[in-house]
């Protein structure tokens, strides 16, 4: 085996020309894999935040309200009933925040926007206050009564600044039509698309009066557990203890609360209905960023791979045509044929293996250098969820793409090898 070693090493070196242009190749390709597999990883973390900042805890446990079958209000009724069902079933590190959601409509002067809305408690929500991005204003001035803080978009649109008033209008909870007129306290920075989905942001006391909510009703109940909590089985374990309490529990379903609202409204049904959802099905309308960044990864991934492979696949056929002689003379001195392959397959794993390692760390570090320093334009700011390039290489990411290039390399040189292996030691005598 060492000798074997010891000759596909000497055959790199011989051809140099030919084996850096194969190195360059195979580098590049896993450093192209390694990016691209770090782009994602960091698109669906820039995601993950600024939905679990803004629209969505770990676990939810929401609500819906009619009064009468054609109305529909996103209410707990009996929230502190419901809240000393499940605070028991969950693990002590899970904090709790209450939050209150919906669908309302801004207007000032001439102009009008319709967005989500969310709520907050101010004083209780500290930390998740510094991690929302801000323009302008203070979100802390939520607290006064009648202010709200609009995204940058609907700011825009409306063409309001810090300071001016506007009218926002909600449905309330028996179905009639509300407005309240409201100081404009901040503007929040862009936060992907969610700066579009989630526009208006005010404190649980000024949704209570917009929508005519109960002093102790929230909309819903949020959430954040650490890292590695099972959310699913956590929400089964709710979904049971709910419905043993007596709560009517929607099914599980991998759908936001935006998208289970027209099918609610079209049921004959009146009362209360709770609602538990994990924070990936309450980004599921979002779900097509992080997969087309898979799929164009995975796409790019077997392109670099079979640039490899043919590459590959066509140096080590001419060089078997360049090595007759020299594969026929260890045939004659009694190299046996899966010697021959072992050799060329050897070889295709060696080059394979050191380019694709040189270029997976090149990229890894390159990645690290850049990762919060390339400023973004807007719409692609908007589509990743971050201003700058959100780059974020990870071992087991950068590890899957030495041994997929790796293992393209080898699978290029059994061709070759096996029609190097079927040489015969005459080939020596007939190449002189």
């Amino acid at each position: 085996m060492l000798s074997l070693l010891r000759i596909a090493l000497r055959n790199l070196f011989v051809d140099r020309e030919r084996g850096l242009l194969l190195f360059l190749v195979i580098s590049s390709a896993s450093a192209v894999l390694v990016g691209m597999m770090s782009l994602t990883a960091g698109v669906a973390t820039e995601q993950r935040k600024a939905v679990k900042t803004l629209i969505s805890g770990d676990l939810n446990v929401g609500g819906y309200f009619k009064v009468h079958p054609d109305t529909l209000a996103p209410v707990i009724g009996e929230t502190p009933r419901v809240r000393g069902v499940v605070e028991p079933l969950l693990p002590a590190s899970c904090a709790l925040r209450e939050r209150g959601r919906g669908q309302a409509a801004v207007g000032s002067g001439r102009h009008r926007a319709r967005s989500f809305m969310m709520s907050l408690d101010v004083k209780q929500e500290q930390a998740s206050l510094g991690l929302m991005p801000l323009e302008k204003g203070s979100l802390e001035a939520l607290d006064r009564p009648h202010t709200v803080a609009l995204s940058q978009p609907m700011a825009e649109r409306l063409r309001v600044q810090v300071g001016d008033v506007a009218t926002i209008y909600a449905e309330m909870v028996g179905g009639k039509r509300n407005a309240l007129d409201v100081e404009v306290v901040a503007i929040t920075g862009r936060a992907g698309f969610l700066g579009e989905a989630a526009g208006i942001l005010v404190s649980n006391t000024t949704l209570r009066e917009l929508s005519g909510f109960r002093s102790e009703s929230s909309s819903v109940l949020q959430f954040m557990c650490p890292e590695g909590t099972d959310l699913d089985t956590l929400g089964g374990s709710l979904r049971q203890g709910l419905r043993q309490a007596g709560f009517e529990v929607l099914p599980a379903s991998h759908e936001a609360y935006g998208d289970k609202v027209s099918p609610l409204l079209r049921e004959n049904w009146a009362g209360q209905r709770l609602d538990v959802s994990t924070w990936e099905d309450e980004s599921s309308f979002l779900s097509f960023v992080t997969d087309g960044l898979t799929a164009l990864t995975a796409l790019v991934g077997l392109i670099g791979l079979a640039v490899v492979m043919v590459g590959l696949f066509v140096s080590l056929s001419v060089s078997v045509r360049e090595r007759t002689r020299e594969i026929g003379t260890l045939r004659a001195m009694g190299m046996h044929r899966r010697s021959v392959v072992g050799l060329f397959v050897l070889e295709g794993l060696l080059l394979g293996l050191l380019a694709s390692a040189a270029g997976a760390l090149l990229a890894s570090l390159l990645c690290l250098l850049l990762r919060g320093t390339v400023p973004l334009p807007a719409p692609i700011a908007s589509l990743f969820f971050s201003e700058t390039l959100p780059l974020e290489p990870h071992l087991p990411a950068v590890v899957l793409a030495v041994l997929a290039v790796t293992l393209g390399a080898v699978l290029a040189s059994i061709i070759p090898a096996a029609r190097a292996a079927a040489l015969s030691p005459r080939s020596a005598m007939e190449s002189l």
